[in-house]
């Protein structure tokens, strides 16, 4: 951006000095037009330096504002993932057990089967 400005600016000023200097107008005529060139591209390049600084407090206020969700999202998913672990421990244990109880079934079954019978 500031390349683009110090071109833009330099470009200005050039074009400035050659249209002085091959305009067959009279010298008073020369300087009222400069005045107003000059005046014109002042009130261009405060434009679009306000500009530029308005766009870095709005990319500020986003920071700001994303910065701050995401803050407040973590922290409501971590609480959410809490509860969720605590609520679903109870469940996990008992289904713990009961593959526990089945295993053993199996094992009890197998050794059932493979036993000769008398």
């Amino acid at each position: 951006m500031k390349h683009f400005l110090l071109g833009s600016l330099s470009g200005v000023v050039l074009g400035g000095f050659y249209g002085l200097v091959r305009t067959p107008r009279p010298g008073k005529q020369n300087q009222e037009m400069l005045k107003a060139y000059i005046d014109d591209t002042t009130d261009h390049v405060q434009d679009v330096t306000d500009k530029v600084n308005d766009l870095k407090s709005a990319v500020s206020r986003l920071t700001s504002e994303v910065n701050f969700v995401q803050t407040e999202f973590m922290s409501d998913m971590q609480t959410v993932a809490a509860e969720f672990q605590k609520e679903a421990e109870p469940r996990m244990r008992r289904i713990q057990e009961k593959a526990e109880k089945i295993q053993t079934e199996v094992e009890k079954t197998a050794d059932t089967l493979s036993s000769p019978t008398e």
